[in-house]
């Protein structure tokens, strides 16, 4: 059997040619069970994500890779000649390494995400609800999320955000130890408001403000994060009580300026304010950044801290490499030794039988009254005439044909030493 993966991802193929190979829920079961019922596969598993949809599956014969390409190609209605560049084939240790760097973030589009090994256990799981996981591949997923969590653990690949919103909110650390005293007033109603509003919940804010031009909006992200929605025309009252200020709205003028903020700073006896401006235009007038007490971060600051971010994740990519090296070593040596395995089974079961036997036949003489030092003595030389029988045949052909490789190949099977 060869282990095999075939698929695309964000590095092969656009958005619109991988969501027209994307499999959602109910569909990956369909296509696990049809495969799984093919007579050249033995176990198989399916990762579809919205960067990538991935089969990795035991094979007899690697001639037939492409017919599984072109037969997943045809379950969704495409033409293999439309997608033979946009599609990726490994083997192997390749399969292994694959895997394994997928799990730990090296693969993705952002360099150590973590989302990719929370849907590899999903599609893990559900694979394995479909009766489609054999020991091979159970092997070599469990061998991928202990690794993903060794890189995370041993490396800094994930120790610092990539995301404009995480890193706005990671740098109150830099200021406020407890943030269970501090208010704070985000600005605007999309996505990176949004996202600040849950990091800023999540690290125990007091109360959290949401602002926005159409108040339904603001309301639906303050209900997520047990905040309170108010207008823009709220903002320089919220102001006096506000710790923290994300703004992230669009506008063709500032909605705080240099004198709102004096004023808030006269009312708030100077204690500091910590301020991101992410607005294009710019939300916070520039000369807020010259007052005493106020802390002010733009867009080129935030996204100067995520190139150094990315460029510490990229060295420590190079340290989770090593690690991913050594498990594609250990799980290729542990493939390798169940090749052997049926084999040692065989030869144990052997041994087995040859044991019973001649323990058969000395309960017998025991049995019939002779003496026992006698039977013990001749088992002795039963067991090994019979277990040196098979060896000694192999070793006297060999010899008559001078077959010197089978001969050292005994030897070295059962440690003999041929200098005595």
């Amino acid at each position: 059997m060869s282990l095999v993966t075939i698929g695309m991802n964000h590095k092969t193929a656009s958005l619109d040619l991988r969501e027209k190979l994307s499999v959602d829920k109910d569909e990956s079961a369909k296509i696990l069970k049809k495969l799984h019922s093919m007579p050249l596969i033995d176990e198989v598993f399916l990762l579809s994500t919205c960067n990538r949809t991935e089969l990795y599956f035991e094979i007899d014969d690697l001639q037939y890779v492409n017919n599984i390409s072109n037969w997943l190609l045809r379950q969704k209605g495409l033409l293999i000649e439309d997608f033979e560049d946009n599609m990726y084939s490994y083997s192997d240790s390749s399969v292994v390494r694959h895997a394994l760097n997928v799990a730990c973030g090296l693969d993705s589009m952002v360099i150590g995400e973590s989302q990719i090994l929370g849907q590899f256990k999903d599609a893990f799981n559900e694979a394995n609800d479909a009766g489609t996981i054999g020991k091979n591949l159970n092997r070599l997923f469990q061998y991928a999320f202990s690794t993903a969590k060794e890189v995370r653990t041993d490396t800094k690949i994930g120790a610092n955000s990539l995301s404009i919103a995480n890193v706005a909110v990671s740098l109150t650390d830099q200021f406020y130890d407890d943030l269970s005293d501090k208010n704070a007033l985000l600005i605007g109603a999309g996505e990176t408001i949004s996202i600040a509003a849950k990091n800023l919940r999540k690290k125990n804010i007091n109360k959290l403000y949401i602002a926005n031009r159409t108040l339904e909006n603001a309301k639906s992200i303050a209900e997520e994060v047990s905040g309170r929605a108010i207008s823009l025309k709220d903002i320089p009252e919220k102001l006096k009580n506000s710790d923290i200020v994300i703004s992230a709205i669009t506008g063709n003028v500032p909605l705080i300026g240099k004198g709102a903020i004096e004023t808030c700073l006269k009312h708030r006896k100077h204690k500091p304010i910590y301020m991101v401006d992410l607005g294009v235009p710019r939300n916070i007038e520039s000369e807020v950044k010259e007052l005493p007490d106020i802390f002010l971060y733009t867009l080129d600051n935030i996204q100067d801290l995520i190139k150094k971010n990315y460029k510490t994740r990229e060295e420590a990519a190079i340290d989770a490499q090593h690690i991913v090296d050594n498990k594609v070593e250990e799980y290729m040596n542990w493939r390798k030794s169940q090749s052997a395995f049926s084999i040692i089974k065989l030869y144990r079961e052997d041994c087995e039988n040859i044991r019973k036997t001649c323990l058969d036949k000395s309960l017998s003489q025991l049995k019939l009254g002779k003496d026992p030092k006698d039977v013990i003595d001749q088992l002795s030389i039963n067991l090994t005439s019979k277990l040196s029988h098979k060896p000694t045949l192999a070793l006297n052909k060999a010899g008559q044909t001078n077959n010197r490789k089978l001969i050292n190949l005994v030897c070295d099977i059962f440690l003999i030493n041929k200098k005595k």
